[in-house]
């Protein structure tokens, strides 16, 4: 299981993570008005969320990407001429 640490003192609750999450992982916490996990259990370490993120606040463990699921189309046409 995915284990998803959010470094509350760098988070800026933009909650584009919030947004970007194709599973709802994340919900905004309203008081502190920065991201919580919501949804663990559904993340499938795309790392959309971390690619998204501008401050760089979160941290996924115990997760092997053996492909990046999240990538922009443009830079696999890029990596195609080169190869």
């Amino acid at each position: 299981m995915v284990e998803i640490l959010i470094d509350e003192d760098a988070c800026v609750g933009c909650g584009s993570c919030v947004d970007d999450c194709p599973n709802d992982v994340y919900k905004m916490n309203e008081e502190k008005w920065k991201t919580e996990v919501a949804n663990v259990d559904d993340c499938m370490a795309c790392l959309s969320c971390h690619e998204i993120c501008p401050a760089q606040a979160m941290t996924h463990k115990d997760i092997h990407v053996a492909k990046r699921l999240y990538i922009d189309r443009r830079v696999n046409d890029v990596i195609e001429r080169i190869i």
